[in-house]
């Protein structure tokens, strides 16, 4: 858009315009990078979540903490998620893994899915490499006789990303601040932004019979993620340095669900409840079977 005055344009109006808008809404939303996590990683740390439609329970969540390796001579945290539906509903059929590998500045350096479909299995992986500007992404399908390549591609980054599993413990490592953000996801192969409304607060919210307080954030996908998960969320986070999730709402291809924690290891509950030794046994131990 350009401004006349006395029947002369005036050049480059619109372009100081776009110009300090972009600083405008830089100041309003901080960059990911200018974020500092507070969250204290533990080794073991394993997690299930039961997920429910209105009074269905539609399946399981299980996310673990492997462990603390290198990978490109840097350290990253190797973390897992399960997800499974329930078997006892016709109408859905969901059993995939997901690995990420997550840096100390929380932002994903490799990512790996196999995820289960009627005979085959769809294995995708993910490697960012940002010393070059490079994602490589593989994606292959998995029968019991053969492997097919689908995909072999490199792309070009322009900044570190997330995936569909690290943007949990991305959201669980900002909770305690305050700051509405986009930050960068890769899902099925597509780099869009996600929305971060991080109240910086603590809310009430009544999961398992109790009453509880966690810092509470929510934020809009502009993408379908993992198990169909899109569009607005909401979620409350333990006020240790775990920042555990415990409770969470989201919309997924069925509709709004709930996540609630059902069982934990490697973290201590009486942080937050005031009676978790009635919710159920403790976990096995960290399942290590797809090494």
């Amino acid at each position: 858009m350009h401004r006349e005055t006395s029947g002369r344009r005036i050049p480059g109006v619109g372009l100081w315009i776009w110009l300090i808008g972009i600083l405008f809404f830089q100041s309003l939303y901080p960059q990911p990078a200018s974020l500092e996590p507070v969250f204290k990683w533990q080794i073991g740390e394993d997690l299930t979540y039961r997920v429910n439609w209105s009074f269905f329970r539609l399946g399981t969540l299980r996310i673990q903490v492997l462990e603390k390796r290198l990978h490109r001579g840097e350290p990253v945290y190797r973390c897992r998620l399960f997800i499974d539906s329930n078997p006892a509903l016709p109408f859905v059929n969901i059993h995939d893994i997901y690995e990420s590998f997550i840096g100390e500045d929380m932002f994903s350096r490799a990512f790996y899915a196999w995820e289960k479909k009627s005979g085959y299995v769809i294995y995708t992986e993910y490697q960012m490499d940002y010393q070059n500007n490079l994602l490589h992404i593989i994606i292959e399908k998995h029968t019991p006789q053969d492997t097919t390549r689908l995909l072999d591609s490199l792309a070009t980054l322009d900044r570190k990303i997330l995936d569909g599993l690290s943007i949990l413990f991305y959201a669980r490592a900002m909770a305690k601040h305050k700051a509405e953000i986009y930050v960068p996801v890769i899902a099925y192969n597509k780099i869009s932004d996600a929305y971060l409304n991080i109240r910086g607060e603590k809310r009430r919210v009544k999961t398992r019979g109790e009453k509880v307080e966690g810092y509470y954030l929510d934020g809009r996908l502009k993408f379908v993620g993992i198990a169909g998960i899109k569009e607005g969320f909401r979620g409350w986070f333990s006020p240790d340095e775990q920042s555990v999730p415990i409770k969470a709402y989201m919309k997924a291809f069925i509709g709004s669900v709930r996540i609630e924690l059902e069982e934990w290891d490697q973290w201590n509950a009486r942080l937050v409840f005031k009676n978790p030794e009635n919710w159920g046994k403790p976990l096995p131990a960290v399942q290590q079977e797809l090494d």
